[in-house]
């Protein structure tokens, strides 16, 4: 009797959990990590995605700054174990909410995009990226607080 209980338990286990049912569930776990992701940091920019979406400064001939974007940006080169970075990112987050659709906002980890942080000789952290949608960028370099980010992201949006 216990042998056919046995039996019938782990054939109903083995219907439930086919390789099938596995992938799928794997992929509703990632899609749903994806989901939390998207609320609660700012999208990562590589240096490719960079010069499609930004500027391409590669084949500039003219170096003359370009906004691709048609909006203004805000990027945040940071690190993961340095603890401003850590203490700022929030406050960009927030930020990020609340200019939704005016300002674009992305973060840079700067040990796996050196190239990007090298071409804006980004050598501290954190820094931070003001790019207005007409005009040069200017860098902020070290922690400052979500007033004076707020501050400058409303000159950012006014022109």
């Amino acid at each position: 009797m216990k042998n056919i209980f046995r039996s019938i338990i782990a054939l109903l286990s083995l219907a439930c959990c086919t390789p099938k049912d596995g992938v799928e569930t794997l992929a509703r776990v990632k899609s749903f990590k994806e989901e939390i992701n998207k609320e609660t940091e700012l999208p990562s920019i590589s240096y490719k995605e960079f010069l499609n979406k930004i500027y391409d400064f590669e084949h500039d001939s003219t170096q003359t700054w370009t906004n691709k974007s048609g909006r203004a940006i805000v990027i945040d080169f940071y690190a993961t174990w340095c603890a401003p970075c850590q203490k700022i990112a929030p406050n960009l987050l927030e930020l990020s909410k609340t200019y939704k659709g005016q300002v674009d906002f992305y973060k840079v980890d700067t040990e796996k995009e050196e190239r990007l942080a090298l071409a804006f000789n980004v050598r501290s952290v954190p820094t931070l990226m003001f790019i207005p949608k007409e005009g040069e960028p200017y860098l902020s370099v070290g922690y400052i607080s979500k007033g004076e980010i707020k501050q400058i992201v409303k000159e950012l949006v006014k022109y």
